[in-house]
């Protein structure tokens, strides 16, 4: 804000636009069987043109729609791939941790862990490794919340491939075909087309 620049203005007029072409639409939620919590967690490395921050993204779903998403970039500089999908897994964690209170709160009370889908493998295995070792120790302490949670049952990691990964569309630009399938996939669809039902 502070100093502008075109590449900055070219970032607006693009979100502007996308703004303008989505106006008519909403999230549909379809009555299913039961409450299944699902989450996808993801992130973009050091795509802060500024500073090479990364942003941190997760979307979790119930039923046929999402109903919590967050785009933020992190406060750390990550030092790999790795690093940056490992900090935004301990966020996506520790929303998993409130959402299951407020199910719980609600009378929906969780038999099973939430699976949280993440489309590094390396990241799934530094979760998995109860011991910390050189390649993962200069990350922040904070972060490591996500072993707690996925020991005590809590959360419980999953490996999905980058082409069904749900939280891409808000971490990263991506081509008009994969951002629509990605729409249609989080209960994105036009409200008229439902309004006629």
């Amino acid at each position: 804000m502070s100093s502008p620049s075109n590449i900055h203005m070219g970032i607006t007029k693009r979100v502007l636009k996308y703004i303008r072409g989505t106006a008519d639409l909403g999230i549909w939620y379809l009555k299913t069987g039961g409450v299944k919590l699902i989450g996808y967690t993801n992130s973009d490395w050091a795509g802060s043109v500024d500073d090479l921050k990364s942003t941190s993204g997760y979307v979790f779903n119930i039923g046929s729609g999402a109903i919590c998403w967050n785009a933020k970039k992190q406060e750390v500089v990550a030092q790999s791939t790795a690093e940056a999908e490992y900090i935004s897994m301990a966020a996506a964690a520790n929303q998993t941790i409130w959402l299951n209170k407020l199910l719980g709160d609600l009378d929906q009370e969780r038999s099973s862990p939430t699976k949280l889908y993440c489309d590094n493998k390396f990241t799934i295995a530094i979760t998995l490794n109860p011991v910390q070792h050189g390649r993962t120790k200069h990350i922040n302490v904070k972060f490591h919340s996500i072993k707690e949670a996925e020991k005590n049952l809590l959360i419980k990691i999953h490996y999905c491939p980058t082409n069904v990964q749900l939280a891409d569309i808000i971490t990263k630009a991506l081509p008009r075909s994969r951002m629509e399938f990605l729409r249609m996939k989080l209960g994105l669809s036009k409200a008229s087309l439902k309004e006629e039902c």
